[in-house]
Order: C-alpha cells, then structure tokens, then sequence
C-alpha cells in the first residue's frame, strides 16, 4: 500500500503591545479549543508559540501550560523553538539572533522540559547565512514555504520531502511547507487535504507532506470559529486522519529526519511566501503591477505552472525603503544593540537592556501586508518604548549624565544625521530632510512622542472604491488573502496621500488664504522650499545646542524672494523641556508679509480616549480628543495629556497668532478588512510677519513634557 509520512504543525504568536483582550479572544477562539481537542485523539504534531504568547499563557492560563505539557511528555506534541520575540532573524546582528533563538529554547525546557531543535522563521522570511546561524544555535532543521523551494528552480512533484542545505559547512535541514494545503487547511472541505496527501504517497512510504501554519487560522480568522468548531471541520480532520492512519503516517519534523533520507542538497534565494514578497515591494505601482502581470499569467495555466517559479515579487528588507518610518525603528534598534554589545564584552551586566533591546526586535511594526503592524501605534509604541527602556538603562550603566552628540548616517541615506541625548531626551534630526527631529524620544516615559506614520499610497487603496459601501461579512471561511471587507463606509474620503515626511521642526511658509482642510488634506500651496531641503548644520556653546540655517526662498504671487531661516535647538542634560529659537532674515530687495509655520508631530496613541486631550489657557478646548480639528488663536499655547500615561506635553510659541491642529489618518488593510487608524496628530503654530529688506524676524518656541502624578 502506498502511504506518506505527514508533519502538521501550528504557529501561534503576538506581538508585543498586543491588547490583553485580543490576546484573550484568540485564546478562547483559537489556542485553548484546538489543543482541547487535539489532546483527545492520537494525533502527532509539532507547534511553535513565541516568548511574547508563552510568557502571556503562563500569567493568564497556567493550566494551558499543563495541558501542553502532558501532550509533550506522553510524546503527542513537539515544540519546535524560534526567536523568543519572533524577529525577522536576518536583519538583527548575530549576537542577538543567537540570544533570540537560546532564549525560547531555555523558556521550551523550563516549561515542558524538552529540548527543541527544529526552527519557526518569522514570516519564513529566509536568507542563507541563517543555515549556519541556526546550526549554532542547536537548530537541526527549519520550516520553510515550498515558494522558496520553487524559487530555487525545483519542480513541485520534487517537493515531497526534505532537503540539506549549508553555510559556511555548517548543515541544516529545510522542510517544503505544502502551499496546497495551506490553502485547504481549514478552509476547504477534510477531503481536499486527503487528496493531497493521497497524491503524494508512495510505494516506498518515504514521501513527507509538511504543513505549518498559523494557529490563529483555527479561529482567530474572519468566520473560522463557526467554521473550524461550529460546524465541526477540526473534528472531521482529526478524525479521518486516524481513520486513514495505515498510509497517512503522522510524525514529528525530528521524526521525519530519522525516517527518510534527504532529497538532496538546496541552496535557496532570499525569499518569504509569496503574498509578502508582493507587500514588500518598494511602491504602490510596482504591487499592482506585480499583481497585474499574475493576474495576466494566470489567464494560460500551461504558462502559468511552467513559469511561475520564475516569478517573484520584492525583497523583504524593501520595507526600510518603502516606509522611513520602520527604517528609524529598525536603525534605532541596531544602535542600541551596538550600546549593548559594547557594554558586554567589556564585562558589565546589560541583562536587562539587553531583554528590552530584543523585545523591540519583535518583526510586526517593521512591515506592512495583510498582516504586520507598521500602520499599527499600539504595535510601533511597544517597539519603541522598549527600545527607550533600554536607553536609558543603558545610560545608567555608561554614567551618560551630560549632552552628548553625534553625527553618523544613522538611517543609511548617503546624509548625516544628528543624535542628541540626555538623560531625558533623544533626539534624532535629519539636517538633510529640512532639518526635521524624526524621533523625539522622552525617557522619564520610555516615550517616543513622534510615533507617527505618514499617509503614502498603498495597492489595495485601488479596492476600497468598491468596497468601503460593503460592511456585510462573509458567511463562509475564506483565506485572509482573499477577503476585502471595509470596517466602515466612505473610507475613499480618508485617501490622502502626504507630499512629504511628517515629523517635528519642519518649517513652511503659507499664504494667509491656506485653511486647516487644505493642510489635512495636502491639498495646500507650500510657498516656501524648505520642508525637504538641506539645512547647514553646527553646534553653538554649549554642547546641547544645535544651529540648523537655510538660505532659501519663498514664492510670492510668483516671484521667489531669498530668505535665511535659521533655528536653533536647546537642550540641557536634566531638563524636560526643547527650545528651538527661530529667526528669519529677509534676504531680498523688498518688503516680505510672510505666514510663517512650525510643524510638530505628535501621537498619544488614541485619537478618540476621553483620557488623553487638549488644552489650552488651562482648560479643555470645546473639542478636546486627539482627532480633533480646530485652532487657538490670540497669544496661546497648546496642551496634550495623556492621563494613561501620566505625561502633559506643552507647546509654547512666543507671539504666535494661532495654532493650528489636526489629526493624521490613515487608511490600512488588517485581517478584520480596511480601516481608519489615527496615527499622530499635527500641530503647527503660525505667524504673521512683515520683514523689511535686511531686517531680521526672532521668536522662541519651548516645548515643555511634564511628568503627572
């Protein structure tokens, strides 16, 4: 009789700052119900949860853990091991891949007393240095998309089984997962995933079938609940597994090395499944060209099976290029682990910023599909806040207490950054960039108070046309590839794309006619050429101040006039407060009314919170939420709380006609279907000014954080 050696297994995960709720809910909707009902048949399996989902099953449901861990001592269930906070392994530097993946292995042995050594690669997003890296790390094989497979020229009836590959001599195992059954499993009918399985077999027996995927698809997903135990397809699975047990042979990945030989030696492309590496391609227009061109090829389905391998969309790491946003983050990250590694090797204890550094390496703020959380605060928040944490701990043990700068192509652009630090402040300013602060961190919080995301265009904007009047939901389970839903009616309004990159300390130049809607909107005349432009950069006396200047020009009813712009940054070493003096020469041989404009970017993280508000005069403005739209006017100043936090942020402009407010808003794909999320919100002090030919305008902004009890 022919059979085959099937290996099913399940990835269950969170990210950090992750509401407890929503954990909760896939807990009570995907974990808890799958393994209930696992652990009542014969059934053999492997599963991977991260660090981030043990640690919360622990504190939430110790009796979880129990559970899990009878299944493994009576040789039911394999763990397989990972980075503890699920990175995307290669693009961290080695040491913390090595902390990572040893890690999650010592949490699997204290919790089920069993050694790991197979690998779950976040979003199996592959490069082949990570042979060697996992083979130091005890890792004898790894779980990989049978895309990367094709990738490398290998025809699908080649796929049953698994091959050998190596780095720099050191071995590694790589299982093909099925893309057949990832796509059957649960959403077609029991019989379909026995069909594969059946044209997989073989006289010899030795033919393997992997699948591996993600837990939350038992559940978590759109209508898999109903469908996975309401109508019980879970039980049918496990059931005609068992039913048809003398040819499908149900082992463990660890169990399959010792069974059947290799198929032979692999060397595999940088690659991730499919559908990411069509996200991770750097521009709109080149996803929905990559779509287009599938879509075109798909319509021959010779060309399409012969061809297809040859196919492939973008590069993971594009995500640095495509969102500048997830490029500080993931910068940031390496400069702080270089902190870390430094203070190590030379003998001081860094444990805990060490723990706080690979906790902001967890991959989901670093990417955008239908899955990933750059557009996702929360999610970016809890990157960064870790990251901050360990800052400041690290200042601690490097005795850090006076200003200190540095200049370095911090985010790789070809241009110089600059880094200022305190033992309250981080300030990361791009002079090249219109000498913006792109991150203003606040370490009495570990608060990263300009964890914003600007509004770029996106592929699936194309499918919100017709489908944001669409709110029903579909009755049957579908893959969440498939799925286009809109969480609510008339999201086309909220496509607004951003000219340029929000931030703080960007200057502009408007008319007297440009309204708050324009602003929101971009839909606005920007007279001056300073946003994008490169700023002179020098440090003034003392060391925490920064002279940025431009000499350039503002267009005025279609004559350029020369204006030098220059601002200067202050900080001292103990102080919780930025003062950023402004002064604008009139260069020009004529008299210059100008609307003068300082844009800071601020998010608090909930646009709609009656917990986090403005304030002006010292009292709440009629329309206080982060969401709002409005101005002050008159000598004003601006006021954000955030009792959850328990920090005010003021913002004082001296002699400033009116403050301008309003939200940033995008618009992003997430399982539930399309959705509006507040990203920041954009305040921007205006003055009105008339400079003589020669004369010189000065003003002073303060920028005060206050601590609340």
């Amino acid at each position: 009789m022919k059979s085959v050696i099937f290996c099913f297994a399940t990835h269950n995960h969170q990210p950090i700052g992750n509401f407890d709720n929503i954990i909760e809910e896939a807990y009570q909707r995907s974990y808890l119900p799958f393994f209930k009902m696992a652990e009542k048949t014969s059934i053999r399996y492997a599963t991977h949860f991260t660090g981030i989902l043990l640690n919360w099953i622990e504190a939430h449901h110790p009796e979880h853990i129990v559970r899990l861990r009878r299944m493994v001592e009576r040789g039911q269930l394999e763990f397989i091991s990972g980075g503890f906070y699920e990175p995307i392994l290669s693009v961290i530097p080695p040491e913390d891949q090595q902390s990572q993946i040893a890690m999650l292995s010592g949490k699997i042995r204290d919790l089920f007393g069993y050694d790991p050594t197979g690998m779950w690669l976040a979003e199996r997003v592959w490069e082949q240095p990570l042979a060697s890296a996992l083979n130091e790390a005890g890792m004898k094989y790894v779980l990989l998309d049978d895309t990367h497979f094709l990738y490398a020229g290998l025809a699908e009836d080649a796929l049953n089984g698994y091959y050998l590959t190596e780095d720099r001599g050191r071995p590694l195992a790589v299982f093909p997962i099925s893309k057949a059954l990832r796509y059957t499993v649960p959403f077609k009918n029991v019989d379909d995933t026995i069909a594969v399985l059946r044209d997989a077999s073989s006289d010899g027996g030795t033919n393997i079938v992997c699948f591996a995927d993600d837990g939350e698809k038992f559940g978590v997903w759109p209508q898999t609940f109903e469908h996975v135990y309401g109508d019980g397809w879970l039980e049918e699975f496990f059931r005609k597994l068992d039913e048809n047990r003398s040819w499908i042979k149900m082992m463990h990945p660890s169990e399959a090395l010792r069974a059947a030989p290799p198929v032979g030696r692999i060397y595999l492309p940088n690659a991730s499944y499919a559908e990411m590496t069509q996200w991770a391609l750097p521009t709109a227009k080149a996803n929905q060209q990559y779509e287009n061109f599938l879509h075109e090829l798909n319509q021959d389905k010779a060309k399409w099976e012969q061809f297809l391998p040859f196919v492939r969309g973008g590069y993971w790491r594009n995500f640095f290029a495509k969102y500048p946003e997830t490029n500080q983050l993931h910068k940031h990250m390496l400069r702080t682990s270089t902190r870390v590694q430094r203070l190590s090797f030379a003998g001081v204890n860094v444990d805990d910023a060490r723990n706080a550094l690979l906790s902001a390496q967890c991959n989901d703020p670093y990417w955008h599909g239908v899955f990933g959380g750059a557009y996702l605060p929360n999610l970016r928040h809890a990157n960064f806040s870790a990251l901050v944490q360990a800052d400041g701990l690290l200042d601690t043990l490097e005795n850090a207490n006076e200003v200190r700068t540095e200049t370095t192509d911090f985010d790789c652009d070809g241009e110089d950054e600059v880094i200022m630090e305190s033992k309250v402040f981080s300030l990361f300013i791009k002079p090249s960039l219109g000498g913006m602060i792109a991150e203003l961190d606040f370490k009495h919080r570990n608060f990263n108070a300009t964890n914003i995301f600007s509004r770029q265009a996106e592929a699936y904007h194309e499918k919100i046309i017709n489908a944001a009047d669409s709110t029903e939901k579909p009755t049957d389970a579908t893959s969440i590839h498939d799925l286009v839903l809109s969480k609510e009616a008339g999201l086309e309004k909220l496509l607004i794309y951003d000219s340029y990159r929000h931030g703080s300390m960007i200057e502009h130049f408007l008319s007297a006619e440009t309204t708050l809607e324009e602003l929101k909107s971009q839909k606005f005349e920007e007279l001056g050429d300073f946003v994008t432009s490169a700023f002179e950069r020098g440090f003034n006396d003392p060391a925490g101040t920064l002279r940025l200047s431009r000499l350039g020009n503002v267009n005025l009813q279609g004559e350029l006039h020369p204006v030098r712009l220059t601002k200067v940054l202050s900080l001292t070493s103990e102080g919780n407060l930025l003062q950023v003096g402004y002064s604008l020469t009139n260069e020009s041989q004529r008299a210059l009314r100008l609307r003068f404009a300082s844009e800071w970017a601020f998010n608090l993280l909930a646009g709609d919170a009656h917990d986090r508000y403005f304030e002006s005069a010292g009292k709440q403005l009629n329309e206080p939420k982060m969401n709002s739209t409005g101005s002050v006017t008159g000598p004003c100043d601006l006021r954000l709380v955030d009792e959850y936090l328990r920090l005010a942020i003021d913002l004082r402009p001296e002699n400033a006609s009116e403050i301008f407010r309003y939200p940033l808003e995008s618009v992003s794909l997430s399982e539930a279907g399309f959705e509006r999320i507040y990203q920041g919100s954009i305040l921007m002090p205006i003055w009105d000014i008339e400079l003589q030919p020669g004369a010189r305008w000065e003003t002073t902004l303060v920028v005060a954080f206050e601590l609340l009890s």
